[in-house]
């Protein structure tokens, strides 16, 4: 609403002569050399104190804005196994005699400012999860673990291939053919989080499944990422449209290339487990980059590509929170680890990871674990295999029987 008065926005005196305007130049000119003009000061304070305000409501907006995460911790599961089939060619499987639980009548807590995730990376033509890591962050210490499990791992679970990277794939499969592409997602990471379930004994928190061609997107939208490629990065595969050419050394990659990176494992002596061992070292970097810098660039259009082709149960204000507590950790306090493991096991001439159960539990304890209760052999569904010794189940049973896997001398 605009006011009755003269230009400085008092009001004239009555009886009084209406001044021809003054410029600033004049007043300046006369007032004495060395001398303020009258409340330039106190405007300046107002003005800054307004800015301040201003970036003040904006802080308390968008604290008020994000928000974590709601989930849901039923505690520890107590896993009920498969009906075996029983195989009468193999021994069965050693039973597991229940013991005293010293926790058991002991109230159980989870610790509410730990959140637990899952990060699977997929492609969209047979939807086998190359890349998994299942991880913690703190929000009160501002420690973030991250725990890569290899994409060969043995399950207990029914059918012919027993592998962690099946089980998206299986979920899909369940659905009917009515079934949205949605519907087909959630049960496929339904199907990923049960078995993750199985051999860690809770449910994560979160989950993020990351496509291809979101990847790409994302690190596109942050401008590339600088990184140190440890090998050559050669490799053609026409069936998945796949072409890395990387050459060792430092490089300036854009989301092409980082897929490069991520996927690439021909070139390595150990295979996946090399491959686990760069894409660590990668998101090191990345998370590394973004600390120097102290913020996300464009993180309002990461959030966006996020929403739009990431399947989550994170919202907006979700990934707003958990990205200003990352920015909260230091790099020191952001850690990888891969799984216990045999790396080189097989079953059947094909190869497997078979989980080292107690070295596992400790680690998930150690750090994953939200509860106050620790998990224990009788709150997972762990099946594990050697030569020596043959298979192992914390269950007591072999999902489907020891004979049931499928047998690669008859399939290749």
């Amino acid at each position: 609403m605009k006011l009755n008065g003269n230009r400085r926005g008092g009001h004239a005196a009555p009886g009084n002569k209406r001044q021809e305007p003054v410029s600033s130049a004049e007043r300046a000119a006369e007032r004495p050399a060395g001398k303020k003009r009258p409340g330039a000061g106190r405007r300046a304070a107002a003005i800054v104190g307004a800015i301040v305000c201003l970036l003040a409501l904006c802080v308390v907006g968008y604290a008020l804005w994000e928000k974590p995460a709601a989930f849901e911790r039923p505690g520890l599961v107590k896993p009920d196994a498969e009906t075996p089939v029983p195989d009468e060619s193999e021994a069965p499987a050693e039973t597991v005699e229940p013991t005293e639980d010293p926790n058991e009548g002991a109230p159980v807590s989870s610790n509410p400012n730990m959140y637990t995730f899952l990060v699977v990376g997929f492609d969209q033509v047979a939807y086998h999860t190359d890349t998994i890591m299942v991880g913690a962050m703190d929000t009160a210490k501002h420690t973030i673990s991250v725990v890569s499990i290899p994409r060969d791992t043995l399950m207990n679970i029914s059918g012919g291939t027993k592998k962690i990277n099946e089980l998206v794939l299986r979920g899909r499969n369940s659905c009917s053919s009515s079934a949205t592409e949605e519907e087909k997602m959630q049960a496929g990471i339904d199907r990923l989080r049960e078995g993750l379930r199985d051999i860690m004994g809770f449910d994560v928190d979160v989950y993020a499944a990351v496509d291809l061609e979101a990847f790409v997107k994302l690190i596109d939208a942050i401008g590339g990422v600088d990184y140190d490629v440890p090998v050559d990065m050669y490799y053609t595969d026409p069936s998945q449209g796949l072409q890395i050419s990387i050459p060792a050394g430092m490089q300036h990659l854009t989301g092409e290339q980082a897929v490069g990176v991520m996927r690439f494992r021909s070139g390595y002596a150990t295979a996946d487990i090399g491959r686990i061992g760069t894409q660590q070292d990668f998101l090191m970097s990345i998370a590394g980059q973004f600390l120097s810098l102290g913020n996300i660039p464009k993180l309002g259009e990461f959030i966006e590509i996020f929403e739009q082709y990431v399947f989550t149960n994170l919202d907006a204000s979700n990934i707003a929170f958990f990205a200003r507590q990352f920015l909260q950790c230091k790099s020191e306090n952001i850690q990888f680890y891969t799984m216990p493991a045999d790396y080189n096991d097989a079953i059947k001439g094909y190869s497997y990871v078979s989980i080292n159960i107690d070295e596992w539990l400790d680690m998930v304890n150690e750090l994953l674990n939200p509860y106050s209760e620790p998990v224990t052999e009788s709150n997972v569904n762990i099946l594990t295999h050697s030569i020596q010794s043959g298979f192992y189940s914390t269950t007591g049973t072999i999902a489907g029987g020891a004979d049931s896997f499928t047998d690669f001398t008859i399939y290749r």
